[in-house]
């Protein structure tokens, strides 16, 4: 225990008198994060929000088919960054991006216990963020009403209606988060670097204890 405390009070010696390498470590790491955010291309988001209807006859089903709806709407919810869907979508728009590029901008979730999906699809410009949300929803409706067609039958079993059409895109600032929350998490992972430098410091600074055979002659040490 006591040996503990005496390497804890060694090690808070330490801190205090390195606090200029936990200084320096916090301020490197806002600059570097302030640089990031201003150097980072620019990405607009627009929202949206679909329901899944079921227009079919549903006189039968005890909940009038919401049941149905809420479970379709949690399967598209997860298909709604399906690369195929996002070919389809470069393709309508002629947009220089790879699949996997577009399904990564896509982000579609159903919201518990209802049958609507909340979408929030990201671009490089304002006009490109509410282009691709438009004809996203356009193609994955088509996609929803070609999954739920009947032989026989002109109504599908489930449909998306767009409920609430692509908003005007804003700008997302550092990835999405609180930029207060970006700018402490840097300067605490500057000090922790910052605590790091001066504890190896000391340590490599420390002189090593002579040993037992060391002998001590005029003009030097044998």
């Amino acid at each position: 225990m006591t040996q503990n405390a005496d390497a804890l009070a060694q090690y808070v010696r330490i801190i205090r008198s390195g606090w200029r390498w936990l200084t320096w470590g916090a301020l490197l790491a806002l600059l570097i994060i302030t640089i990031a955010l201003n150097i980072a291309p620019p990405l607009y988001i627009s929202n949206a929000t679909g329901f899944i209807r079921t227009p079919g006859d549903v006189s039968g089903v005890i909940d009038g088919g919401d049941s149905y709806a809420q479970g379709r709407a949690r399967t598209y919810a997860a298909l709604a960054d399906n690369p195929a869907l996002a070919a389809q979508v470069i393709t309508t728009l002629d947009l220089p991006l790879e699949p996997g590029q577009l399904s990564a901008r896509i982000n579609a979730g159903n919201r518990p216990g209802t049958a609507l999906i909340s979408f929030d699809i990201a671009g490089r410009s304002p006009s490109e963020a509410r282009q691709t949300a438009s004809a996203l929803l356009d193609q994955y409706a088509a996609d929803i009403a070609e999954l739920e067609s009947v032989p026989g039958s002109i109504v599908p079993r489930a449909e998306l209606i767009v409920v609430s059409p692509p908003s005007t895109p804003l700008r997302q600032v550092a990835w999405g988060l609180p930029i207060p929350a970006v700018l402490a998490g840097a300067a605490v992972i500057g000090l922790l670097i910052g605590a790091l430098g001066c504890t190896l410091r000391a340590l490599w600074a420390t002189p090593q204890p002579l040993s037992s055979e060391t002998v001590y002659v005029p003009g030097g040490v044998r």
